[in-house]
């Protein structure tokens, strides 16, 4: 079914800056790796970057599901098995993509899960996975990746949350890696601003398998089928769509998009 612009039902805003540098490759970036694309955002993100004419690098840990998308697609994608905690795993699919892409025009940071639970009740677990996949792969992903995205001049994006500038009760710590996101997206626009730009991409609740991850039963309950009338992850891949073929002008330096509720 065709996608229409979510503008005319969804909140969103933006926060635009002039760009102090000119990026002469904006208009012909084609080269895209995206964590998490397995599902949810970063599968819809892929289906539509790939019609636009990209070419994409796939990562995730399952490798079925990046087999089933990527036939999907067709050509102009690579299938990369990765688990971004890993730095090892980080390091092999970048030169894996770099080998076969030549370099990396946008990475999008878009792996990450959140567990929903009390601070009492939280499994310490749970708060060390959400650490390391949500920060620590944020984290091993840009590390590995900033050479060749400072040699294209090329563009960062981070995949926050509203969690990332509030604070909800039930995923403390989950909003805490989430506001660990805008830190890295402000430090790359500070200290790179004429060698890359970054965009950070703030929806609120996703109808995706997010919310699954939660091991509460009682949490599950309570929340899913307030995610389920959330926002349809198209409507996040166009964000980030519109902040990767920005003019070269100006950057995109984030995007807030909320559900519009008052339709439900």
């Amino acid at each position: 079914m065709p996608f229409h612009s979510p503008l005319a039902t969804r909140h969103s805003s933006f926060v635009i800056r002039r760009s102090p540098f000119q990026f002469p490759h904006l208009c012909t970036m084609k080269n895209i790796l995206i964590t998490g694309a397995s599902s949810g955002i970063g599968a819809a993100s892929a289906r539509m970057l790939h019609a636009k004419g990209y070419k994409l690098g796939l990562m995730a840990r399952s490798t079925d599901k990046l087999n089933v998308l990527a036939a999907e697609l067709g050509e102009r994608c690579l299938v990369l098995t990765c688990d971004v905690t890993r730095y090892e795993e980080v390091q092999s699919s970048v030169q894996q993509f770099v080998d076969v892409f030549g370099q990396i025009d946008v990475l999008i940071n878009n792996a990450g899960l959140g567990y929903f639970d009390t601070l009492v009740g939280g499994k310490i677990e749970e708060w060390h996975t959400m650490v390391d996949v949500n920060v620590k792969g944020v984290l091993n992903c840009l590390h590995v990746a900033l050479p060749s995205l400072i040699e294209a001049r090329g563009h960062v994006i981070n995949l926050g949350s509203l969690a990332s500038h509030q604070v909800f009760p039930n995923s403390g710590v989950y909003c805490a890696t989430k506001h660990a996101l805008i830190a890295i997206s402000d430090s790359i626009r500070l200290e790179l601003p004429d060698k890359l730009r970054v965009t950070t991409i703030s929806p609120g609740s996703v109808d995706t398998p997010f919310i699954n991850s939660t091991s509460n039963a009682q949490m599950l309950d309570q929340y899913k089928d307030y995610f389920a009338a959330g926002l349809r992850p198209e409507m996040i891949a166009q964000q980030i769509l519109h902040a990767i073929e920005a003019s070269a002008g100006g950057v995109i330096s984030e995007i807030i998009i909320r559900p519009n509720r008052s339709m439900k």
